[in-house]
């Protein structure tokens, strides 16, 4: 109790809005649901949590963050082709989904992975806002009006319909698939874990896949910054956290994420200004990585708001996201001022 009167004080001075909200939450947040993407090179399925939708239009915002204008998945994660999908559409206890013939240009491989990443990413959302549909069936056509008449009649009429192809129901299994085995499932995937770089003059980035954490987000957080602190050691990267430090609190409310630690996170840290600055942007860029609603981290130790943090004066106030710390931001920046100075 006597805890979380100390949050609730250092809130105060965040703004009486946020502290306000902060104080209303707290515990677990399972407002979101979970979107899965095919990894073409991994050969795997890799999920992320995100908000459920508020509009009226869920659907619709689910196929924009399928598609590629909705993805901020890395480079290596693929995403929808942005002309695939032409409309879901809830049908009593079925979701049909009508794709382009473009879907026929996928590679056989990653067909089969999107199909399971396509599904799956139903079956969460529909689970958390239409729990009456229970099967799900995919269909090619480039006459979207005729294939969902002739279906109707197909699932109406004892008569057999010349019925487009039917890729999936929820009675047909996809687990036959070899590529879809729980075994190539990474439920869980860190994208973007910001590392210190040895050289100390910026970050690096890694990632990280398991099935072996709670769907809760801050639970989620929780293990990312675990892994920031001792749990996992990219070559090429030294780790300023002191492995003693104890997350004692995370919290998410809206875009804000409070992360409260131990004193042991400030008193054994050992570094000058520059080495603290990078320390908190690699927990700030992860964070903000995890989660893509999620713009803004607050730190407190041991319940309290520090003003400054080993020459850092700003540790008090609310932190954004920064790439310009990126090794190959800062690289990249090098070579066009050489490039200029040769001009």
């Amino acid at each position: 109790m006597k805890k979380w009167i100390s949050i609730a004080a250092g809130l105060c001075v965040l703004g009486g809005v946020i502290a306000a909200i902060l104080l209303l939450t707290g515990g677990s947040n399972d407002n979101n649901f979970y979107v899965y993407r095919f990894n073409p090179t991994a050969r795997r399925l890799e999920a992320e949590a995100r908000p459920l939708p508020t509009s009226g239009s869920a659907i619709s915002e689910v196929i924009n963050l399928l598609h590629s204008s909705g993805s901020t998945w890395p480079h290596a994660v693929a995403p929808v082709p942005e002309d695939l999908i032409h409309v879901i559409k809830i049908q009593d206890n079925m979701l049909l989904a009508f794709f382009e013939p473009v879907f026929y240009d996928i590679a056989p491989l990653e067909q089969t992975l999107f199909k399971a990443a396509f599904i799956y990413t139903m079956e969460s959302l529909m689970s958390r806002m239409f729990p009456h549909v229970t099967d799900i069936m995919m269909l090619v056509t480039d006459d979207y009006n005729h294939a969902f008449e002739t279906l109707m009649l197909s699932l109406t009429s004892e008569e057999d319909e010349d019925v487009p192809w039917l890729i999936y129901d929820g009675g047909d299994p996809i687990y036959n698939d070899p590529f879809l085995s729980r075994a190539f499932m990474a439920p869980f995937t860190f994208n973007h874990l910001h590392f210190v770089h040895e050289s100390g003059l910026g970050l690096i980035v890694e990632s990280h896949a398991t099935e072996e954490v709670d769907h809760h987000q801050e639970e989620r957080a929780r293990y990312a910054l675990m892994l920031l602190i001792n749990n996992l050691r990219p070559e090429g990267a030294i780790f300023p956290i002191p492995t003693e430090t104890i997350i004692h609190d995370v919290i998410i409310t809206g875009d804000h994420i409070l992360i409260d630690f131990s004193s042991d996170f400030a008193n054994r840290f050992v570094g000058g200004q520059e080495l603290a600055r990078l320390m908190i942007y690699s927990i700030v860029n992860t964070l903000t990585a995890q989660f893509s609603h999620i713009h803004w981290v607050h730190f407190m130790i041991d319940a309290r708001q520090v003003e400054s943090f080993h020459g850092v004066e700003d540790f008090h106030l609310a932190f954004e996201r920064d790439d310009t710390f990126l090794m190959s931001y800062i690289l990249e920046r090098e070579s066009e001022e050489i490039w200029d100075d040769t001009e």
